[in-house]
């Protein structure tokens, strides 16, 4: 849909004090990016529901609103990239095919390192711990806004993940195959038995066994936002103390083997060698 051109923008000088708000002000114009983007979405769903219509029979108030409504969408995209772009970390983050200046700045934003010994602790707060509980009556143990970023970023990997420059897009996309696969020999038959739901459709699924295809496909978006954001710890950790941050517990306890090392590290000088250690790096050459 074309856009009016008569609904102001913001002037250059505007734009550019973005790069210098504080953690709740992000927050906040993170939050307007996406009531803005609703609302947008919303009356173009309208105006196109009126049917086939040509622009000058667009009733005048349905489409000035999604054309305002985008303006401000794209006014606070154009922020917050001056925002990411202003510290190393943001333009590693800029790097990452998928992830663009909103996500960015709502990690960033919502994530405080100094509180975040471990990227366990991300995760939870980002309300992506299976094992958290939220009880009834207690206070919500994550943040929500945190975790609705995260469903964008995942929604933005899957989104990307036919192309080759999509580094979690792969993750993604093999992960969906691996717990599709195993969710079709009836290793989540137990799982399927604590389900509830109104379709007949879900139902018949969960009663041969099977987890419904929705439920994988978040699986898979889930892990790959997991990742990124275990990668996003190990730098945003160097960046602030200059040295390298404990391994993940299934990594240093553990011993698993399957480590995804952290792609870009090279925007960050020594990070690569201190973390993974000289013979990780020459294995990989």
């Amino acid at each position: 849909m074309k856009r009016a051109p008569s609904i102001p923008k913001p002037g250059k000088e505007v734009v550019l004090t973005a790069a210098a708000l504080n953690d709740a002000e992000i927050r906040f114009a993170v939050a307007n990016y996406y009531t803005a983007q609703d609302a947008r979405k919303r009356f173009d769903m309208q105006v196109r529901h009126l049917g086939d219509r040509s622009e000058g029979e667009i009733p005048p108030l349905l489409k000035w609103s999604a054309d305002a409504n985008a303006v401000i969408e794209e006014s606070i995209k154009q922020g917050m990239l001056k925002y990411a772009e202003a510290s190393a970390v943001g333009q590693w983050c800029l790097a990452q095919h998928g992830v663009g200046p909103v996500l960015t700045a709502g990690v960033l934003s919502h994530i405080d390192i100094t509180k975040a010994p471990t990227v366990g602790h991300i995760w939870s707060f980002a309300g992506l711990n299976p094992a958290m509980k939220w009880e009834k009556g207690q206070k919500r143990p994550y943040n929500a806004a945190l975790k609705q970023v995260c469903f964008h970023l995942g929604e933005c990997f899957k989104r990307t993940s036919g192309s080759d420059e999509s580094f979690y897009g792969s993750l993604y996309k093999s992960r969906k195959a691996f717990i599709t696969a195993r969710n079709d020999t009836g290793y989540n038959a137990e799982r399927a038995k604590t389900y509830r739901t109104q379709s007949a459709d879900v139902r018949k699924t969960l009663a041969e066994g099977k987890l419904p295809a929705g439920n994988l496909d978040r699986q898979a978006c889930n892990f790959a936002a997991k990742i990124f954001l275990s990668h996003l710890h190990v730098v945003m950790y160097w960046d602030k103390y200059k040295k390298a941050p404990p391994k993940p517990f299934a990594i240093s306890i553990l011993g698993h083997a399957d480590e995804i090392k952290v792609p870009n590290l090279e925007m960050f000088p020594g990070l690569e060698e201190a973390y993974y250690g000289s013979a990780m790096m020459q294995a990989a050459e």
